[in-house]
């Protein structure tokens, strides 16, 4: 079973790339209230995995953002929000 982690941002979230240590680095994706990190496992071929990982977080994350965009120029929030969002597919998984 895994963990599913829902974050809804505010005003303020970001990313960025941090060092707690020296030769450490981390993803980290969120704000103070809430936040994500991405660390690289201690094993053989975990910064390859972890590059994987990230470059293709990256491709959904601007694909998502795009998304977003998009819908905020063309959405009525006038609308109750059940009828806005009720034609949208449900999800896609990206590899």
């Amino acid at each position: 079973m895994g963990i599913h982690v829902a974050i809804q941002p505010l005003v303020g979230y970001g990313a960025a790339v941090v060092s707690p240590a020296p030769g450490v680095r981390q993803l980290v994706a969120g704000g103070e209230e809430a936040a994500i990190m991405i660390q690289v496992p201690a094993r053989i071929g975990g910064l390859m995995d972890t590059a994987r990982f990230a470059r293709s977080l990256a491709v959904a994350a601007s694909e998502f953002g795009e998304w977003c965009e998009s819908q905020n120029r063309t959405r009525s929030f006038s609308s109750p929000i059940g009828e806005q969002w009720a034609d949208e597919p449900a999800s896609r998984e990206h590899d």
